[in-house]
């Protein structure tokens, strides 16, 4: 029953402008990314730096994308799930014979799949390259893994947050407020609280910069486990609560 929920949320992004527009979108505004990084070591006056052409192609390419998912997502949970409550399909959803943990892993398995081809482009972009550029693929594949894995905890907490109100804008709202507590949590030098760890632990750029320079750390896994099992687990209880009421 998850596979025929996520199946029916993928086809139906499809099935519709919504998944097109977002391919496309996501396309041309990384294709225009790659040309902006490749014109400043091709062009006539370099750029000097430091970085490579590989971490430049991870942070711009992967940072851009990761930018665009923190915009699309809760836009997306949104419409995969406060859309039901909405239009009361989930009342439906919620006497058929599956549980609302089924419902909520098939939407976010959904929501998985529409997010893998969004983050396969700045790798494919990046590996166009190869034979003309020391392209470094096991860097691209480790920004695409920290990408893939930010968009699945971006879905957790969209998820979350369309559970709390029946309205699909309110709940991107909810979702953008979540995500971007969740982006700057870590400044805590506003709060005149510099050392503060747990804060800056907390924040998902500090673990996904890791995965832009190629490196694959367990405890960075570990965050992105935790806290999107943690929002479902949160979503999954506001559900039950509904279904109970």
């Amino acid at each position: 029953m998850i596979g025929t929920i996520a199946l029916r949320d993928w086809l139906g992004a499809f099935r519709t402008p919504v998944g097109w527009v977002l391919l496309a979108a996501t396309q041309g505004i990384l294709g225009y990314v790659l040309l902006k990084v490749l014109d400043e070591f091709t062009g006539p006056e370099p750029a000097l730096r430091t970085a490579g052409l590989n971490l430049e192609l991870s942070h711009n390419l992967f940072g851009a994308a990761a930018v665009l998912l923190l915009l699309t997502v809760p836009l997306l949970a949104a419409r995969a799930l406060g859309g039901e409550l909405r239009d009361g399909t989930w009342a439906l959803l919620a006497s058929a014979p599956v549980s609302p943990a089924e419902i909520l892993l098939g939407k976010f398995l959904g929501l998985a799949l529409l997010l893998l081809p969004v983050c396969l482009l700045p790798a494919g972009l990046g590996l166009m390259l190869l034979g003309a550029a020391p392209v470094d693929p096991g860097l691209l594949a480790a920004a695409t893994l920290g990408l893939w894995l930010t968009g699945l905890l971006f879905a957790a907490v969209g998820l979350f947050a369309a559970s709390l109100v029946s309205q699909p804008i309110a709940a991107a709202v909810a979702g953008y407020g979540l995500l971007v507590l969740l982006s700057v949590v870590n400044r805590t030098e506003l709060l005149g609280a510099p050392q503060l760890g747990v804060l800056d632990w907390l924040a998902w750029n500090q673990h996904l910069f890791w995965f832009l320079t190629g490196v694959v750390r367990i405890s960075d896994l570990a965050y992105f486990g935790l806290m999107t099992a943690a929002f479902l687990a949160l979503a999954l209880r506001r559900l039950d609560n509904l279904r109970l009421g």
